[in-house]
């Protein structure tokens, strides 16, 4: 390949080739040739990586990969199978190029035996290290193929050392969903769909010694994904992958680091977990069929394809002998996509929890959850706060709500966040007097539950007891003061698991309310109801406390109204209720002691739950500057 500079290029689709971007060039539109056999093509790159801000490394920045299609490509020529899984160590590799080492001006084939060593990191990703061979001048761009899978898992980057057999560093393939999104689409869809009807790589990588079970696993995953590719506009080209890969994956499964762009990389990520347990699903079974039952009343162009899904999973399912799980998964329910939300998240930083970092997420269903971007730097409060407000007022742009179904917006937040005036924020400058507690429904969830998985059994059990209640026959008073220490409150939750919606005699950051709040959040207590800012003490409760919903309240203005508001309302009413009362205690501004003035509800539905991602640690401060 003649391009940016001379190198080693392979083909991955028809009409398209990988290399490396400091071969091929590293901007869209650029020229290339192409030298196929004895004959040179004329091609242009249509998808590369750019070098490095600065030239201080002597190695292209991650992932330094191309994308070039031919103008007119030969018939026929094939294309290798790539492997999305990074080599384990120790696992044996070829490099395959052209190299004019032994020839000046004359570039011979070269391959070379090579074993997987470590990863070596640069700014945005791994390299993969290669030991105990020669990486020649002219291997960039080169195919790595990995003896254990049979496939092409990562492409030659550079030598560590010339005229040495100390190797050198590889791109995993997995990194060419770092390019535009659109190309990787269209160049993986082709190359599944080649793979699909080309069967000679397949039969060529089955070895002597492989078992039967691995090569009906490979022939499997070819098929699979070659139906997949044939679905790349189904369900819907929004459809959130991160959503269907969490649906799928064990709880608690934090989301792959790269983005997941087609149903191939939701598929291929789901493989590379660790298996399920015995008598349930491989994962990428599972999302396979999920997919088959999602789509059962697909347009007639994809119908052929969805059959074909449906028939290869129940295929595949018998032969693991798991065809009762599969059936009922694929009879298994659709999700109806519930009321739009925008769930926003702060949360400490892991080294520093002075700093908060953001999150914010489009809800649609479990299945669909879409990100809003990446989690935010270390911020300080304030910062973490403002950059919160901006991301939300982007978000809600996005959501599609409706005045007879209002949007959602949900705050995940530490405890010393849960009482800022959310409900009076403007974040719409040219309609100030929009306000988002009463345009949208707003309620705060608690962030220390969210991170706490040994807590969410009881959380849902008392959200459970809530279903068929009205809500206001359910509230019960809690202070914290006399019989409502800490252990007495453990004990009363301990033995009654209905007890699910408290009216908090005043703000969880004031004590005693934040000793009651802690029980009532680790209890599983998903709703809460209190006045912002507002502090326990003789005019709110003034005469010695009982124990909650067995005696009487000694002082119950706040408890009172609100059993009086909420007494026809249901639980899953309950936010939409809270915003009318807000939108009615600013029509009746003169009444101050409006329970919709200043009220703020913790509503915490266990279903409507974000992914969950790794802590992220401060960024670290170098020496001589200030945050």
């Amino acid at each position: 390949m003649n391009g940016a500079t001379d190198g080693t290029g392979f083909f991955v689709a028809p009409g398209f080739v990988v290399s490396c971007a400091h071969v091929a060039g590293i901007e869209a539109g650029l020229p290339v040739l192409v030298r196929w056999g004895d004959r040179d093509y004329e091609a242009v790159v249509v998808a590369a990586s750019g070098d490095a801000p600065d030239r201080s490394s002597a190695l292209f920045a991650f992932p330094d990969l191309a994308v070039v299609e031919l103008l007119d490509p030969p018939d026929g020529h094939p294309c290798v199978w790539l492997d999305a899984g990074g080599p384990p160590q120790g696992t044996e590799l070829t490099a395959v190029g052209f190299t004019d080492t032994l020839e000046a001006g004359a570039a011979a084939p070269r391959r070379v035996m090579l074993t997987a060593g470590g990863r070596t990191a640069q700014a945005d990703g791994q390299l993969v290290e290669l030991v105990d061979g020669e990486i020649n001048p002219g291997l960039s761009g080169g195919p790595v193929l990995s003896h254990s899978s049979a496939r092409v898992c990562a492409v030659v980057k550079a030598t560590r050392l010339e005229d040495t057999t100390m190797g050198g560093f590889a791109v995993p393939v997995d990194a060419l969903r770092l390019l535009d999104p659109e190309v990787y689409r269209n160049v993986i869809t082709k190359h599944d769909q080649f793979h699909r009807s080309d069967p000679r790589w397949c039969r060529l990588s089955h070895r002597a010694d492989q078992s039967p079970a691995d090569k009906f696993s490979a022939a499997i995953d070819r098929r699979f994904l070659g139906l997949l590719s044939a679905l790349s506009d189904y369900p819907d080209p929004d459809r959130s992958h991160s959503a269907a890969f969490l649906a799928v994956a064990a709880p608690g499964t934090p989301l792959p680091k790269r983005p997941m762009l087609a149903h191939r990389d939701v598929y291929t990520e789901l493989t590379a977990l660790m298996p399920p347990p015995d008598g349930q699903l491989p994962y990428e079974l599972a999302y396979c069929a999920d997919l088959a039952r999602d789509l059962a009343g697909a347009p007639s162009q994809a119908s052929d394809a969805v059959t074909a899904l449906r028939d290869h999973v129940l295929i595949a399912a018998g032969r693991l002998e798991l065809g009762d799980a599969v059936q009922a998964r694929l009879a298994g329910d659709r999700v109806p996509v519930r009321r739009p939300s925008v769930i926003g998240r702060v949360r400490h930083s892991l080294r520093n929890r002075s700093l908060y970092h953001v999150m914010v997420w489009r809800f649609r269903s479990p299945h669909d959850i879409v990100p809003g971007g990446s989690e935010s730097s270390a911020l300080p409060l304030r910062e973490a706060l403002g950059l919160l407000s901006e991301a939300l007022a982007e978000q809600i742009g996005l959501m599609v709500d409706t005045p007879q179904r209002r949007g959602l917006i949900e705050l995940i937040l530490p405890r010393e966040v849960l009482d800022e005036d959310f409900a009076d924020w403007r974040l719409w400058p040219e309609v100030g007097y929009w306000a988002l507690g009463r345009k949208y429904d707003l309620v705060v969830r608690p962030l220390e539950r969210h991170e706490a998985p040994h807590l969410h059994a009881a959380w849902e059990e008392r959200w459970r007891h809530l279903e068929r209640k009205r809500v206001g026959e359910a509230l019960v008073c809690v202070c914290g003061r006399d019989r409502q220490r800490q252990a007495a409150l453990d004990a009363l939750f301990n033995n009654d698991p209905a007890l699910a919606a408290l009216a908090l005699a005043g703000s969880p950051r004031q004590s005693p309310v934040t000793d009651a709040y802690t029980v009532a959040l680790t209890s599983g207590v998903p709703m809460m109801l209190w006045r912002r800012g507002s502090v326990p003490g003789p005019a709110v409760c003034g005469r010695p406390c009982g124990i909650p919903g067995r005696d009487a309240c000694p002082d119950p203005e706040f408890l009172t109204q609100a059993r009086e508001v909420l007494s026809a309302t249901s639980r899953d009413e309950v936010p939409d209720r809270i915003c009318v009362l807000r939108n009615d205690a600013e029509l009746e501004a003169e009444d101050e002691g409006h329970i919709g003035e200043h009220v703020v509800l913790l509503w915490d539905d266990p279903s409507r739950r974000i992914p969950r991602t790794p802590l992220a640690p401060a960024a670290k401060v170098q020496e001589g500057q200030s945050r």
